[in-house]
């Protein structure tokens, strides 16, 4: 039977109602409680790292994340991370790249819904994490609403629906049905033995284009190394910007372009206002996220 580690970080899933409204405040023990088939899949510890709404998660608050997968790798089969839903991408991500080459599964999950309430998610998203390492999936994924997500492709595209992940990018890497039979689409093969990434550089800042953006904003961006544009469609600068983007990036700022749409490519050489922004020494960011770029970004693959 796996030895798998869950390690609750608060969430929707873990929330009660108080005078402030919905708080997390079950800890990882008082959620196995409410899943009592775990006990025939595998064996689990819980660990309680803290305890947040994933609004309040931080990049060093995700770097202790991994650094408990680092630290107890060889101690368990498997990883699960219980996370709040508003920002689970963004550790998926975060993860996805700090941890590379795993021969092991690291799988987030989280829910709309409390625990315990009626209608629930959670007991089922819980569940099917587990059943995905169990299954022998390796790597970062997210695992909602019966689905497989790899960490460097999951979006939140719905704050209320109760499937409100999609896969940006790429296919499902497998898919959990009622029964909780796990289907295994892909299954990512590391290139290398496991790496962790210790160092994280959080000095970027992402802007997204509004029209009558005030170009000023774009000139007070000098003090950071590295900016994300949020460009429309295939991406590009207003021509009404070109000027100070420019001195932005003489002044030895990385510039960046993703799109604003929610799948597609950037294509910097597809349109005239492309072309003069690739002149500029702009860099397109292709189809990544702006979850998968700002990750690769913090860890220095871009």
């Amino acid at each position: 039977m796996k030895q798998v580690l869950m390690i609750a970080t608060g969430g929707t899933l873990a929330c009660r109602e108080t005078e402030q409204g919905l708080a997390p405040t079950l800890t990882g023990e008082q959620l196995i409680e409410f899943l009592p088939e775990l006990s025939t899949l595998c064996q689990v510890v819980v660990e309680n790292p803290f305890s947040k709404d994933s609004t309040d998660i931080t990049t060093a608050d995700r770097v202790k994340l991994a650094g408990i997968v680092r630290d107890q790798y060889a101690q368990y089969d498997g990883f699960v991370i219980a996370h709040g839903t508003d920002t689970l991408s963004y550790t998926a991500a975060l993860l996805y790249h700090m941890l590379r080459n795993l021969d092991k599964p690291v799988i987030l999950t989280g829910a709309q819904k409390p625990i315990g309430v009626s209608g629930s998610d959670a007991p089922r998203n819980l569940l099917d994490a587990f059943r995905v390492i169990c299954a022998g999936y390796v790597g970062v994924a997210a695992v909602l609403h019966g689905q497989i997500i790899r960490g460097n492709h999951v979006v939140k595209v719905d704050c209320e629906s109760m499937n409100p992940f999609r896969s940006i990018g790429a296919p499902l890497d497998g898919i959990i049905d009622r029964t909780g039979a796990v289907r295994l689409d892909h299954v990512p093969f590391p290139d290398g033995k496991p790496e962790f990434v210790d160092k994280v550089d959080s000095d970027f800042v992402l802007l997204k284009l509004v029209p009558d953006l005030d170009p000023s904003i774009i000139t007070f961006l000098s003090r950071y190394q590295k900016v994300i544009i949020e460009g429309y469609g295939s991406g590009g600068i207003p021509i009404r910007l070109e000027k100070v983007v420019q001195k932005l990036i003489h002044s030895g700022t990385q510039v960046y372009i993703t799109t604003q749409c929610l799948s597609g490519t950037v294509d910097l050489s597809k349109y005239a206002v492309g072309c003069r922004a690739q002149a500029l020494g702009a860099v397109s960011l292709g189809a990544r996220t702006v979850e998968d770029a700002i990750a690769a970004i913090q860890c220095g693959e871009l």
